[in-house]
């Protein structure tokens, strides 16, 4: 039958059996309805269960109809944002098995050096772990893998910064390697054999007993107890991922569901973390709570539900998987920091908070303003009024993540370039500014009559400046209305807001270092000015939305995703991968 959202009939029983007035069917004698077609005709329902803190909203199973559209959208996904390939896949894990080698020839040195023995230096080593989109199984061609290394107690951080970068350089295999020390959450970055991996650390207390399995030792808090602040934060990326597969009831239908939701965020402009957008942890979190509340739905269901639900959702209640647990008075616990809004007055200004399910729990959302929220509440009514298009064939599953029209859209920009002479300094001083950005957008928010839209998107110089090697443009939108106090012949002076951004990033701490060799260049355009990088993209995904509608008629050919002709760098600033 055809169904609406998440699957209900769209033709009520009562409806689908009763006879019309005035019809020729009311006059014909009574059909006998069997319990074998009443069975046939009323949606199936799973076992009662329950996952997460509520019980489940529906136990409703997926009908053949619901099953045939998450097949249409899984195709429509693999064409446009396709998975790993087994190749590609073996080969990532070839560089980490390689990776982890190097990580233990290291660790051993250390030890050795402080006067261990060789053979109780390799005891204590551990081995290399991955988190994020790598750990949840939703990897695509191109992806960074975020990994942990987790040292025993002997082995400091400030080793890890320094002899393993060393050795990490001199590795042919590596053709680069930026150390990011003193970000909130300090991490290496590396590319070796042409994959990217982001590199955490985390110091143990104490070192594991005998025969103790790493992945279950970390599973218990215990493994907190007394332990820094960075490695906290860094081994509980791997605790939250962990923890997500395990609270969810059907970790293939929450994998399909999230790389339809992270394909949609990314081509939407609203998959940035930093820019006070969500970022990776948040989508898979968000997904996962619908999951629980629909346990049995299929994957084109739970994307129905995903957009209805926190399109819905009253955000002065967070999104949780679980319970929060404080442990303030546990000894050696008591120093973390638990979000609790009736305790933190920070925690009380979160816009839209979604919590990570592994203690300590954190609001992996605290950079999201009241732009960024009015963002993405637009982008979440705009999914869900798609989706159900879909559903009634008005509409291809492609429309649902078509890619937001960000230059066409508006005819104001603010426009930054970020330039730097080598890799390394552009890494670090791209991180710092876009670390910062949410700064000047907040500035901005405040100004009467306007509002903006930043951009998550680094647009690749192609060459542009001549002078300058490497370098990004980022682009904030603005916008004038009279509802928000916009008035005719209205003088808006954005000069006291750059100024004072272009003071905060003048306190970069290594500008000394590298003073000289590093640019940032910020001005306000009109869409005619726009440079040729930034309307070829969207050009493209012009291109790109002409041939699917040419394939959708029957027309084979091979499309070019925009996103991958666009630059990204993030630095990971706020504590969540």
């Amino acid at each position: 039958p055809a169904t609406g959202g998440g699957g209900t009939p769209a033709t009520s029983s009562a409806a689908a059996s009763a006879p019309l007035a005035n019809s020729p069917v009311a006059a014909s004698p009574a059909i006998s309805v069997t319990s074998q077609d009443a069975n046939q005709r009323a949606p199936r329902q799973g076992a009662a269960c329950k996952y997460g803190t509520t019980d489940p909203i529906s136990l409703q199973e997926p009908s053949e109809a619901d099953l045939q559209l998450t097949q249409r959208m899984m195709e429509e996904l693999e064409r446009e944002y396709p998975r790993e390939t087994p190749d590609g896949m073996r080969h990532r894990e070839s560089v980490l098995q390689e990776l982890e080698g190097l990580v233990t020839q290291w660790m051993v040195e250390v030890g050795v050096e402080k006067g261990m023995s060789e053979a109780a230096a390799k005891k204590s080593t551990s081995k290399l772990l991955t988190l994020g989109s790598y750990r949840l199984g939703v990897a695509h061609p191109g992806s960074d893998i975020d990994t942990l290394c987790i040292g025993p107690p002997h082995v400091s951080r400030e080793a890890f910064f320094s002899s393993f970068v060393d050795k990490l350089k001199k590795k042919e295999s590596v053709t680069e390697c930026v150390p990011i020390p003193d970000a909130f959450t300090p991490i290496i970055r590396i590319k070796m054999r042409g994959v990217s991996i982001d590199l955490l650390f985390a110091r143990l207390v104490k070192q594991f007993e005998e025969g103790q399995v790493l992945e279950e030792a970390l599973k218990d808090d215990e493994i907190l107890r007394n332990m820094d602040d960075k490695s906290v934060r860094c081994i509980n990326g791997y605790r939250v991922a962990d923890q997500i597969l395990q609270l969810v009831p059907n970790p293939q239908a929450f994998r399909d569901t999230l790389r339809f939701i992270k394909c949609w965020a990314r081509r939407r402009g609203i998959y940035s973390n930093v820019l006070g957008f969500f970022g990776g942890i948040t989508w898979s979190l968000l997904v996962a709570r619908v999951c629980q509340l629909y346990p049995y739905y299929a994957p084109s269901q739970l994307v129905n539900r995903f957009f209805r639900v926190y399109d819905q959702w009253n955000w002065s209640k967070p999104v949780m998987l679980c319970d929060i647990e404080d442990k303030a008075n546990v000894p050696g616990m008591g120093a973390f920091k638990v979000w609790n809004p009736k305790t933190n007055p920070a925690d009380r200004q979160h816009v839209m908070p979604v919590i990570t399910p592994a203690f300590p729990a954190m609001n992996s959302t605290h950079n999201v303003t009241e732009t960024t929220k009015r963002i993405l509440l637009d982008e979440f009514r705009r999914g869900y009024e798609s989706v159900k298009n879909v559903e009634a064939e008005k509409a291809e599953w492609s429309h649902v993540h078509e890619p937001f029209p960000f230059f066409s859209h508006f005819r104001h920009f603010l426009w930054l370039e970020v330039l730097a002479q080598t890799e390394e300094v552009y890494q670090k001083f791209s991180g710092w500014v876009e670390s910062k950005l949410r700064i000047l957008t907040r500035q901005l928010e405040a100004t009467t009559g306007m509002i903006i839209h930043p951009n998550p998107l680094q647009y690749d110089l192609r060459g542009a400046d001549r002078e300058w090697p490497l370098g990004c443009a980022m682009f904030i939108a603005m916008a004038f209305f009279k509802d928000h106090g916009a008035f005719v012949g209205q003088t808006v002076d954005l000069r006291v807001h750059f100024h004072h951004f272009v003071d905060v990033i003048s306190q970069w701490a290594e500008k000394d270092t590298y003073n000289g060799m590093f640019c940032l260049r910020l001005k306000r355009i009109k869409r005619s000015q726009l440079p040729d990088y930034a309307k070829d993209v969207e050009d493209l995904d012009v291109d790109k939305k002409r041939t699917r509608s040419q394939r959708q008629d029957g027309v084979a050919s091979v499309s070019v995703g925009a996103g991958e002709q666009v630059k990204k760098r993030h630095i990971s600033t706020g504590g969540i991968p």
